[in-house]
């Protein structure tokens, strides 16, 4: 019945996808044309043209969002060429305590994630589990080192998560059902306001057998989501937004192989809020950002005679973050600009059962980037950022000082070549200086630092782009846990050897080309194809090991037909040997990871439409993580939208 159901989805998937190299130059030549060459703000932190930016950079929009039927921002960023994800829990990445986090260009905790500009990384993890998918706009990304501009965690690209004002006054209904979510949604949108309320249901599904020390069978717990997106335009210049999320039941259940619950399983409680108030002065170049993020876990478990308690200190933690940021333009002649600005920032953790134990970060970074015009063809810019960090622990005061080159020439009106030299840092995650008990400290714990080299070309027309860009970096003072038994040191009195504390073992380095392809032909055909090959190694104990997958790929066909749309999307990562895990004396090579997905939609006038998702076609066990945990098997939803 399986293969019945994949066999006459893909067949409908390739009918309606199907005929392109065939109809595509016809298509061509009888409609109209649109250009690719987008406003990108998040990398020079000013509105430029995607061709005058000298850095690779990714624009995923609403319309992207809806035509390749992502479930959440997770699974946008999960299929995007450079970017690897590692997620415990289908349909939002985070489990609890284990929390899903994007890698780009290969190193682990190196993104930061904004809203609207606000960070909203805790404890060095830059989870988007809390951001509806329906509230974004647009998607930014920037590979490459941003930390001049951007500060700590930084160091291998940002991700800006642009979301939605209010506008044009409508309400929409929507419904979708699923064999692994249902839910609903109502989103209400005046001239000055966007209000959405939200919930969603995962239902239990098995992971195969785990292959990592675990000799048992695992369930994915169903739970349920509850979104809430509101924003608030106070005038042209000035607006509030506010987001909430409430996830209940997150967790695993283990079976042995008569189906009885074999261990301890457990699931978490996770609560979201994020706020913030923008500022954006377009006619004076000044923009002001003021938001506070907040997380809260409640863990339990499950014991095997029935009885639920709390799970510990570790895994029931309340993390927040209070960021101010500004920054302002100055033209300063014709060929000549400045930007400036600072930042503040407060971050604390603390443990819900031990509320003495609360540790808190202070950050203040003064940045600058003076950008020139030598001719009509080629420019140059200069960054450089201050940062002063301090705790309220006893670890001592940390100062970076970062300085950053960026060139590009405009080979033609359509084609310009940039390179980008810069150095980057991340600070250790607030509570690392301890071990997980807290019983231990580490107080020669240094910064990860380290500079980033890369070189690219990038040609958009009105109906296509292409970007290469060749990049390499090296990171120093690389995080890991260790035990003291492990390092062969001896504890301080009364410390016990075990519990893990967080130390500086070596270096990071990369090595990689990343190939994007994109073009739309018409109204009716858009195609994409994307490639990475790179060489992600960490050093330690002085031997180089892999730690994430060496080849990407992603391509995907949209062909739409008056009130008909249908996608096809391939995701496609391979060696994906992590050695950061080992069985047997051997390091953990990870199966290859193949999406493939599907999307047919039907709007039959302005006021409904209908869509059906298709995930996973191939019903591959698509491996998550180290620990061998499975995404979603083949499955599907079908979503209605009434909007009046």
């Amino acid at each position: 019945m399986l293969k019945q159901k994949l066999t006459s989805s893909l067949l409908l998937s390739f009918f309606l996808t199907g005929g392109l190299m065939g109809q595509a130059q016809a298509a061509e030549d009888g409609l109209d044309e649109y250009t690719l060459d987008t406003i990108v703000v998040t990398a020079q932190r000013t509105e430029t043209k995607d061709l005058r930016t000298p850095a690779t950079t990714t624009v995923i929009t609403a319309k992207d969002i809806e035509n390749r039927g992502y479930l959440s921002v997770f699974d946008a960023l999960d299929q995007t060429v450079g970017i690897t994800s590692y997620n415990y829990s289908s349909g939002q990445g985070d489990n609890g305590s284990s929390t899903g986090r994007t890698y780009i260009r290969g190193l682990d905790k190196g993104t930061l994630i904004l809203v609207n500009g606000s960070p909203i990384n805790l404890s060095n993890y830059n989870s988007t589990a809390g951001i509806p998918i329906s509230a974004v706009e647009r998607i930014e990304i920037v590979k490459g080192s941003n930390s001049v501009l951007y500060g700590s965690e930084a160091m291998g690209g940002v991700v800006n998560i642009i979301t939605k004002k209010g506008g044009t006054i409508k309400n929409s209904v929507s419904v979708t059902l699923g064999d692994v979510n249902t839910g609903g949604e109502f989103t209400s949108q005046g001239n000055k306001y966007l209000v959405s309320v939200g919930r969603q249901y995962f239902s239990t599904f098995h992971d195969s057998q785990i292959r990592y020390n675990n000799p048992y069978e695992s369930i994915r717990r169903k739970y349920n989501k509850d979104n809430l997106f509101a924003s608030v335009n106070f005038s042209p210049n000035l607006t509030l937004n506010y987001m909430h999320t409430k996830t209940n039941g997150t967790g695993m259940e283990y079976l042995d192989e008569t189906g009885k619950r074999a261990q301890d399983g457990y699931q978490y409680d996770d609560k979201r809020d994020h706020v913030a108030l923008i500022y954006a002065d377009q006619a004076n170049n000044l923009t002001s950002n003021l938001s506070y993020n907040r997380r809260r876990i409640d863990g339990q478990r499950f014991y095997k005679n029935g009885r639920v308690t709390r799970s510990g200190a570790n895994s029931n933690i309340i993390l927040s973050r209070l960021n101010f940021d500004t920054t302002k333009q100055w033209k300063l002649s014709d060929r000549g600009s400045l930007v400036a600005g600072f930042t503040a920032d407060r971050e604390k953790y603390e443990q819900i059962v031990n509320r003495a134990n609360v540790i808190a970060r202070d950050s203040l970074g003064l940045y600058t980037s003076y950008s020139h015009e030598f001719s009509n063809t080629f420019s140059v810019v200069f960054g450089m950022r201050a940062n002063f960090i301090k705790s309220n622990k006893a670890d001592p005061a940390q100062n970076a000082y970062l300085p950053q080159l960026q060139t590009l020439y405009k080979i033609d009106e359509q084609t310009s070549w940039y390179t980008n030299i810069g150095k980057s840092f991340e600070m250790p995650a607030i509570n690392s200086f301890y071990t997980k008990s807290k019983a231990g400290y580490n107080d020669d714990l240094k910064p990860q630092e380290g500079w980033s080299y890369e070189t690219g070309i990038k040609r958009i027309t009105d109906t296509s782009s292409f970007k290469a860009a060749v990049f390499t970096m090296k990171i120093d003072n690389k995080f890991a846990w260790r035990t003291y038994r492990d390092l062969g040191l001896t504890p301080p009195p009364g410390i016990n050897p075990d519990p893990s504390i967080q130390v500086n073992v070596g270096e990071f380095r990369n090595t990689g080309l990343e190939l994007e392809y994109t073009k739309k032909v018409g109204d009716q055909w858009h195609y994409n194809v994307g490639f990475t090959v790179q060489d992600p190694e960490a050093k330690d104990s002085g031997v180089w090991l892999q730690q994430t997958s060496r080849w990407q790929m992603t391509t995907g066909v949209q062909y739409t037909a008056g009130k008909f749309h249908s996608s096809l999307n391939l995701f496609w990562a391979g060696d994906r040997e992590d050695a950061s895990k080992t069985i047997n004396g051997k390091y953990h090579a990870l199966r290859d990871k193949v999406d493939l997905n599907a999307v047919l939609s039907y709007t039959p006038d302005q006021y409904n439409s209908f869509k059906l998702n298709l995930y996973n076609l191939l019903n591959r066990d698509n491996v998550m993580n180290v620990s061998e945990n499975l995404a979603r098997p083949f499955n599907w939803s079908m979503t209605y939208t009434c909007t009046f």
